[in-house]
């Protein structure tokens, strides 16, 4: 479990409650137009800016914000690995059969089984590359997802601005309606604003490092079994993957 996405997402709750219930944060501020404007506005310009098959991809990675991530132990990877390395050399090409299927969410296994099938460094390292590479394109897709809606929502916040504006005209020669169309106005923005920096550029930050982390994981176990087929004596691999902690 992700506990620092918990704990950031229920500490907004509970501010946003205190302020409501102290009136920090009056009633003025519940602006549904607003609201639907800017969430609504950039929906829509996401639909239009981004395929299906990448917005399907991007709220299936909401839930890698709240569960634990199986590649931030990179050291207990790299145990793992050299430990795979010397049952090779001790056992020969059977000891693949027997790897940890939850080291790194699966993937050990996986290049083991590929190591086995192929039997080939070099078509090993041409495979988990595309693959890692691939996969790794997808995902930043995914993050500028989020990124393009945190510079959409001040953009809608601002067109709501506007019309707001152009209500507080309208009502110009009625001073009593003037404050509250103001308030509207401005709080569409607000609304803008926050979406951007509390929910969209925040996602974006987290998933990108998390990402990050499983191809550098991914890369060092492609580096350890790729040096393993190459028959690289196990001092020289634990060496190399040193340099990916």
């Amino acid at each position: 479990m992700e506990l620092t996405s918990i704990i950031g997402l229920g500490a907004i709750l509970i501010l946003t409650a205190i302020g409501l219930a102290t009136g920090g944060l009056p009633a003025v501020f519940i602006n549904w137009h607003g609201i639907g404007i800017v969430i609504g506005g950039t929906f829509c310009a996401l639909m239009i800016n981004t395929p299906m098959d990448i917005l399907l991809r991007t709220g299936a990675s909401l839930t890698d914000l709240f569960s634990a991530d199986p590649y931030i132990d990179r050291l207990g990877i790299m145990d793992a690995v050299m430990s795979l390395a010397q049952d090779i050399q001790s056992r020969g090409m059977s000891a693949f059969q027997n790897v940890n299927k939850a080291v790194a969410s699966g993937y050990l296994a996986y290049a083991a089984q590929i190591a086995v099938e192929y039997n080939n460094p070099e078509i090993l390292r041409q495979v988990l590359e595309n693959e890692i590479i691939q996969n790794s394109d997808l995902q930043n897709e995914a993050v500028n997802v989020f990124r393009t809606a945190g510079i959409l929502a001040p953009m809608f916040g601002l067109l709501g601005t506007l019309i707001g504006i152009v209500e507080v005209l309208r009502q110009i020669a009625n001073p009593a309606q003037v404050g509250s169309a103001m308030a509207v106005a401005i709080t569409t923005a607000f609304y803008g604003i926050a979406m951007a920096n509390v929910f969209c550029v925040p996602i974006a930050g987290k998933l990108r490092i998390r990402y990050w982390r499983e191809t550098q994981a991914k890369s060092m176990i492609l580096e350890g079994v790729y040096e393993i087929l190459q028959r690289t004596p196990a001092v020289i691999i634990s060496r190399k993957l040193k340099s990916y902690l």
